[in-house]
């Protein structure tokens, strides 16, 4: 008599192809499971357009108006040509100076959503129309610091003073906004285990932005300083502390 020998896995294999019904002949919808997770792509597409745009819009003041963009650099590197040039330009809003703001405005904000969507990911931020609202804060509290320093230039006859300040406040503040683009980008296309590096590297950037403007300022202001201190003392915790505690207060009652 002769051995019976039996596949098991052959006679498996062929009760596995017998049963089998693909998804595609008997029209039947893929099994979700409870392990398994649907992962929902970003649709952040948007963001890489917003920062075309802002490329397109510095290839523009590059070749349109090459002498505004040289001279910002050099008014953030050399003081003392900032003071000359500051004398000799006209305190007029130029397409210059309102794209070269724009750019800022713009870079601010999503550098804002990228990190507080790393911090906080369910956060509103999520949503794409959140984007408006950052840059109404940004342009908000721009145009409320802007407005407040006139008019305390002419109320206490200090025009030429505050003049200054906010040159070299507008020139510092646009030349952060240029050199904020290539972290966008980097935080865009970049993987979240290099967050922590490109971290480091904008608060680099940001903490340079925040010296010059303190330096700045305290050559401009003195003079005031001796006159009045009070007053001055006032004037920095009214019109350079409080604006930013007030826009952490309504960035983190709006957006998170």
């Amino acid at each position: 008599m002769a051995d019976i020998v039996i596949d098991t896995a052959a006679i498996y294999g062929s009760a596995r192809s017998a049963v089998y019904n693909s998804p595609i002949t008997n029209g039947g919808k893929p099994k979700w499971y409870d392990i398994e997770q649907q992962r929902n792509g970003k649709n952040d597409a948007w963001i890489f357009f917003v920062l075309l745009q802002l490329l397109i819009v510095l290839t523009i003041l590059k070749l349109a108006f090459h002498n505004d963009f040289e001279n910002l650099f050099r008014i953030f590197t050399n003081s003392n040509i900032a003071s000359q040039i500051g004398r000799t330009t006209k305190d007029d809003i130029t397409l210059s100076s309102v794209l070269m703001s724009t750019i800022f405005i713009t870079t601010m904000s999503l550098f804002t959503r990228f990190i507080m969507l790393h911090f906080y990911p369910h956060s509103v931020l999520q949503n794409n129309f959140s984007i408006v609202i950052l840059i109404f804060l940004f342009t908000f509290f721009s145009v409320v610091k802007y407005v407040s320093l006139k008019y305390i230039g002419n109320i206490f006859e200090i025009t030429s003073t505050v003049d200054e300040y906010i040159f070299n406040l507008s020139a510092i503040t646009r030349t952060i906004g240029i050199s904020m683009i290539p972290i966008l980008f980097m935080l865009y296309a970049s993987s979240e285990k290099y967050f922590n590096f490109i971290l480091i590297i904008s608060l680099i950037i940001l903490s340079i932005g925040v010296v010059m403007v303190v330096i700045r300022g305290l050559s401009t202001s003195y003079k005031l300083m001796y006159s009045s201190m009070y007053h001055f003392l006032i004037y920095i915790c009214v019109g350079e502390i409080l604006p930013v505690f007030l826009f952490i207060k309504l960035l983190t009652k709006t957006v998170i």
